[in-house]
């Protein structure tokens, strides 16, 4: 164990421990150095009394790295290897982990779990605290201390990939009850996560999701999972599961009905409670994974499919290695370009390069077109000399410039004298005036679109967005994809916005609480340690009740129920008259 000389004078660091989350580290100094509050060992290591408390993506890492002369580690390590966002950062752009990394290392990770799409997803987002009673017993043999594992702590994992056992989860901290304490496991805080027994069914799907979480969270280590293009690595799956009819339509009467019954042994875990429960909901969840996406989604939606689909994570990296290159894509967020599988091609180019023929009489030896062989011989690098046939050297030369100035082709057709085809081919055929020609085309319609978008938030800015966008959806699309930086800068002052008829089946919400109210007051009080009950114990034995107590005006009924047992004593059978 390291000793700090002059930041900590007197104080001992302890080292990591093997797959460690930050946030038991600095429980086990809290408990080594033996502070009465929470608020003392943050002000030793943050400098600030409520600093780095959160247990899942903690703020002010770079004042943790500072203040312990960077014996634990770099801001940029500890973040992608001690918290949940090494979790996220396997499925997300290299830049967008960064940013995290960032925010992270500051004061405040305030809306960071929005910008990880956390928030919006449906699933759970205060990530409770996990652990397996087997490992505690373990690591209490051979370290000392039972601390928290980080990969016990991943979303979809309910099982000990380790001793096959299910987790335990802790009623502190991910429900607002103490959240600002330094907790480690203690197997009399920690509670099955669902009441009911586990059936042998459920056990084995959770077992293979838990394993399959370690090896995409491996995998994504070293090449971030990106979601863009997985509906490509499905396909073959659902094809030959014969579930796409045709070229590309999916049978989504036969998708929706096998995936709510591989969703069935899942419900049971509170965590997995945002998938569908009926074939509408589910139909539109899947249409949004099977298909090219145009929102994010979270982790686990993609995660469950590729469980459904593959089994295993061996057998979709083989898929994907084979068909799905596409689903890979490089540093800065573009797909790769997928490798040459024709073999005819390096034929062709043999032919071209190393004994000289002609593309017309390589092309003809091979057995394909002559402009496939252009096209082919230009991908290749191969220079090709030309003779004259439609266009003279001079025509042909204007509409070289006209090309990489950016015209469209019909016009360069038409004032070449030739078909459009003709000028198709002639970009095809080369590589570098097809680069220019497509830059030059973008240049202008970014021009373009911005003086239309100027003009447009000139005159109608002042209704809003929204307005704009059903005034010009063309131009709005096409910067929101190609010039999304720009358009931020350029957005109207928002509108107020009328308030909206909610959706929300409040009185089937309020019955629901408040049967949930009554059956966890009676349990309360069933123990007898228990001769009042507190609010903060009906939060631990209802995760979601934490979150509808700002709406709780709307939820009569449970309110009631609340306040009959916040006042009852120890009779539970007078509680509910």
């Amino acid at each position: 164990m390291p000793e700090t000389d002059r930041l900590f004078p007197g104080y001992q660091l302890l080292s990591w421990l093997p797959d460690e989350t930050f946030f038991s580290l600095v429980s086990r100094h809290h408990q080594l150095w033996g502070h009465v509050t929470s608020a003392q060992t943050c002000q030793l290591i943050f400098g600030s009394t409520r600093a780095g408390t959160h247990h899942d993506l903690p703020n002010s890492l770079g004042a943790f790295a500072q203040r312990t002369n960077r014996f634990l580690g770099e801001v940029d390590s500890i973040a992608k290897e001690r918290t949940l966002l090494k979790f996220y950062a396997a499925f997300t752009p290299a830049s967008e982990t960064e940013n995290a990394v960032a925010c992270m290392s500051s004061a405040s990770v305030a809306h960071l779990k929005l910008r990880l799409g956390i928030l919006t997803s449906r699933f759970r987002a205060n990530h409770p605290l996990k652990a397996c009673p087997h490992c505690m017993e373990k690591d209490l043999r051979e370290t000392g201390w039972a601390y928290w594992h980080l990969k016990h702590q991943f979303p979809g994992v309910w099982i000990c990939t380790t001793h096959q056992q299910p987790l335990l989860q802790s009623a502190l901290k991910a429900n607002g009850v103490d959240r600002f304490q330094w907790l480690l496991p203690r197997l009399s805080e920690l509670n099955p996560a669902c009441a009911a027994p586990e059936e042998a069914s459920s056990h084995s799907v959770l077992l293979s999701l838990a394993e399959l979480v370690e090896h995409l969270i491996q995998s994504g280590s070293k090449q971030p999972l990106q979601f863009g293009k997985l509906h490509e690595v499905y396909r073959p799956e659902l094809h030959q599961r014969s579930w796409i009819a045709g070229a590309a339509n999916l049978r989504m009467a036969q998708i929706v009905p096998a995936f709510l019954n591989y969703c069935e042994p899942l419900r049971h875990i509170p965590e997995f409670a945002a998938l569908a429960e009926n074939d509408a909901d589910m139909r539109a969840q899947l249409s949004r994974l099977l298909r090219p996406p145009r929102t994010g989604t979270h982790p686990l939606r993609h995660i469950l499919l590729i469980h459904w689909l593959f089994g295993d994570g061996h057998r979709f990296d083989l898929v994907r290695s084979e068909g799905g290159n596409g689903a890979v894509c490089t540093q800065d967020g573009s797909p790769p370009v997928a490798p040459v599988v024709d073999l005819r091609m390096d034929y062709l180019c043999r032919l071209i390069r190393d004994q000289g023929h002609s593309v017309r009489k390589a092309a003809s030896l091979v057995g394909v077109d002559p402009q496939t062989a252009l096209v082919w011989a230009a991908r290749a690098g191969i220079a090709v000399s030309r003779r004259p046939q439609k266009l003279s050297a001079e025509v042909r030369s204007k509409a070289l410039r006209e090309l990489r100035k950016g015209a469209e082709k019909a016009q360069v057709a038409s004032r070449a004298g030739v078909s459009v085809g003709t000028i198709t081919r002639l970009l095809l055929s080369d590589t570098r005036l097809h680069a220019d020609w497509a830059e030059a085309r973008s240049e202008k319609m970014r021009a373009h679109s911005r003086s239309l978008w100027l003009q447009l938030l000139e005159s109608s800015g002042c209704l809003g967005i929204k307005w704009m966008r059903q005034l010009d959806p063309r131009t709005y699309i096409w910067l929101y994809r190609n010039d999304r930086a720009w358009l931020d800068a350029h957005r109207p002052d928002a509108v107020a916005q009328r308030p909206r008829h909610s959706s929300v089946d409040w009185q089937a919400r309020d019955e629901h609480l408040r049967d949930l109210v009554r059956k966890a007051a009676l349990r309360l009080m069933d123990n007898d340690d228990v001769r009042r009950i507190h609010f903060w114990q009906l939060c631990q034995q209802i995760p979601d009740l934490r979150a509808k107590q700002a709406s709780l005006h709307r939820l009569p009924r449970t309110l009631e129920a609340i306040k009959a047992a916040l006042t009852a004593h120890r009779s539970p059978q007078d509680l509910f008259r």
